[in-house]
């Protein structure tokens, strides 16, 4: 019994004479010296006969001496009931019966014979399966889930009369885990996701696990069909990316919500998954980006409504979790640490400095009803648990989640984009062509870039960058739009409010002088059509403008007009042009900067060009979206309108890798990826 109490702080000795403390002693003797002066002017006011004075000097004197009075009486008074409080036994007895109880608790947690994770969801399920064939169970109890309202009831372990469950949706919403190095926390979260991913489908349930040790504690827990995110700190690039995709299902679900006027996901119609974000070692994560804990703190004190639950798992608590994030985070469980405060402040007692080392995976639980012992289950093959998740869900038809966020566009190889997307093809929006050129990086995911032929387009770069491969691109396809168009004009100027089509010119460089051909138009048919090997090569990347204009013009029912002139222009023409910075020169001589110069400021007429510099265009305001390729000097990328951003922050584009840049449109600057060059041909 005196150890316990020695180990709480306590002191044996019971209550005897009172003395008084410093600050009493002080406070009187202050009060103390006026009315010692006082009286000494009394004295020698009798004595001097001046009694005027004396009547002046009383009231005065007798009202020190009240202060004095009333100050001792309250310091004794307070003296006293500090010291019954100190050394009731009533108090003394409950502390010691508290740690009584812990130790109990946790010898006979340290006793049991402990089931690994699978006896414990598996063995009592009512369709019992043999030996690897888990994936059976986990569909019956997904099935079941359906039915009705999901529970979010999770099996951890053992506690010290029955089996030890953490129900987030009703005992959270937010937990704060909390235990020294050793003790069973990355265990413990591994546990917790396995038993939410058997028991709930991913329908119902996403997770995202920012693991900030190296990633050895969350890598099995990739692998679930429940999880849309995992990242380490060994790259902090997508780290960002994934707190900026929190941020954004953040804000897409608080628009759901208002938009359907109701106050809960859960009362939507057909609610969103929740989403489940795990934080290992989160004062790492705090140390290494300081700036995305606004995120968090938002996460925490919205994320109840919004169905999505936060659960942070630290080795310190104090000075690491802010006092507002804390707020949110009604349950705490806390295994082996060393600091009996930091137990205190995670549970409001100091059991879990108790625990012996001997027993990784045991802690204590605080959700508001009492502390709870438990000793975590252990999964006995986590790998093999999780493939036979991965089977229920593909038995069950599952698709796989949307990925909450991407990996960026790669800083080494443009082949590393290499897949869906070359076919997409080119469609109308708004009575617009929109044109598939390359994959488009918002900062959380990657998406097929989509350029809307509106307007005036300017394709800034130096030579080799793939400016002339775009515009060979563009080409191709727009002309099979063109061809789609007529092969079914009454689907298509129905579903997408498509004008009387559009007519296509394509301008070149051909030596000093340049070179035009209406590819279609409205106005002029005719049957034939050029051979390909005559036409004039554009200077810088030949092959790959040669090669998109032969694969079109040897198709039949192209139409063409003489390379020798051309048209003005018109409105309805979609006119690209490469190597234009002779053109838009205002001392220019040749015969079409004059027509290009008109077009630049004609409604209805769309101009795609391809300048060398950002100086060529002379006009930057004529240009409603810029696609620029980085020169790799940073004034010089600056003067072509590259926010400084774009320059120093993740995803800046590398100016060594073909068909790299940035996609500036009104109100954005995005990183994009063009489509290589042997995508060309290769369309649908």
């Amino acid at each position: 019994m005196k150890n316990l109490e020695d180990s709480n702080g306590e002191q044996s000795e019971r209550p005897g004479k009172l003395r008084p403390s410093a600050d009493t002693f002080l406070t009187v003797l202050a009060q103390c010296t006026p009315l010692l002066a006082q009286t000494a002017l009394l004295w020698y006011m009798i004595a001097q006969g001046r009694w005027v004075f004396l009547a002046l000097l009383l009231p005065g004197l007798a009202g020190n001496l009240a202060l004095c009075i009333l100050t001792l009486l309250r310091s004794q008074s307070t003296a006293k009931r500090r010291q019954g409080q100190r050394y009731s036994p009533r108090s003394r007895t409950h502390d010691v019966l508290e740690l009584e109880s812990t130790c109990a608790d946790m010898t006979a947690l340290a006793s049991l014979d402990l089931p690994c994770l699978e006896s414990k969801l598996f063995d009592n399920n009512p369709r019992p399966t043999g030996k690897g064939q888990h994936w059976q169970s986990i569909v019956h109890t997904w099935l079941s889930s359906l039915e009705g309202a999901t529970s979010y009831q999770a099996m951890i372990g053992c506690g010290t009369r029955e089996d030890f469950l953490i129900d987030l949706a009703a005992d959270g919403p937010h937990a704060l885990v909390a235990g020294t190095t050793g003790s069973g926390k990355s265990v413990f979260l591994q546990t917790w996701c396995l038993s939410l991913a058997c028991s709930i489908p991913p329908s119902r349930l996403n997770v995202v696990l920012l693991d900030f040790k190296g990633g050895s504690g969350f890598n099995l827990l990739a692998g679930l069909p429940h999880t849309v995110g995992c990242v380490n700190d060994l790259d902090l690039e997508q780290a960002v990316r994934s707190l900026a995709g929190i941020r954004k299902e953040l804000k897409r679900r608080e628009t759901l919500v208002a938009r359907e006027g109701v106050a809960d996901v859960k009362e939507l119609v057909s609610p969103p998954p929740r989403l489940l974000v795990v934080i290992d070692e989160f004062q790492a994560l705090r140390q290494q980006l300081p700036d995305y804990q606004d995120d968090l703190v938002r996460l925490a004190s919205q994320g109840r409504s919004l169905g999505m639950n936060l659960i942070a798992c630290t080795q310190q608590t104090m000075g690491q979790v802010s006092a507002q994030m804390r707020a949110n985070m009604n349950l705490g469980i806390c295994l082996r640490v060393r600091d009996p405060v930091q137990s205190k402040e995670l549970l409001g007692s100091a059991c879990a400095a108790h625990i012996s080392s001997t027993n990784p995976g045991q802690g204590f639980c605080e959700g508001g009803d009492g502390i709870r012992a438990f000793r975590t289950c252990q999964a006995d093959n986590p790998g093999g648990l999780v493939a036979q998740i991965a089977k229920a869900a593909s038995f069950c038809g599952f698709r796989p989640a949307p990925p909450l966020f991407s990996t960026p566009l790669p800083d080494t190889e443009r082949n590393g984009v290499r897949g869906a997307g070359y076919g997409t093809c080119a469609t109308f929006q708004n009575g617009h062509p929109l044109v598939p050129i390359g994959w488009l990086d918002d900062g959380v995911l990657l998406h097929t870039c989509r350029m809307p032929i509106i307007g005036n387009t300017a394709l800034i770069g130096p030579m080799g960058r793939g400016k002339t491969t775009l515009i060979g691109a563009l080409t191709q396809r727009l002309l099979r739009l063109l061809e789609e168009m007529g092969s079914k004009p009454g689907d298509l100027s129905k579903t997408a409010c498509i004008p009387d089509s559009f007519d296509l010119r394509l301008s070149f460089r051909k030596g000093d002088a340049y070179s035009s051909l209406d590819l279609y138009t409205r106005r002029r048919q005719s049957a034939s059509s050029p051979d390909p090997s005559q036409l004039p090569p554009p200077s810088g990347a030949e092959p790959s403008l040669r090669k998109a204009l032969s694969s079109l013009m040897t198709s039949p029912g192209r139409t063409s007009s003489s390379p020798e002139k051309s048209e003005e222009p018109y409105e309805g023409l979609i006119w690209l042009i490469d190597d234009a910075q002779d053109l838009l020169d205002p001392m220019s001589r040749q015969p079409l900067a004059g027509q290009v110069n008109k077009a630049l400021s004609m409604d209805g007429v769309a101009v795609i060009l391809a300048v060398d510099s950002a100086a060529a265009i002379r006009r930057p305001e004529r240009f409603r979206q810029r696609l620029v390729f980085p020169f790799g000097e940073r004034s010089v990328d600056m003067a072509c309108g590259i926010p400084s951003a774009s320059l120093d922050g993740p995803g800046r584009p590398v100016c060594t890798i073909p068909g790299r840049g940035l996609f500036m449109s009104p109100g954005q600057a995005l990183p994009i990826q063009c489509f290589p060059s042997d995508s060309l041909g290769n369309n649908p």
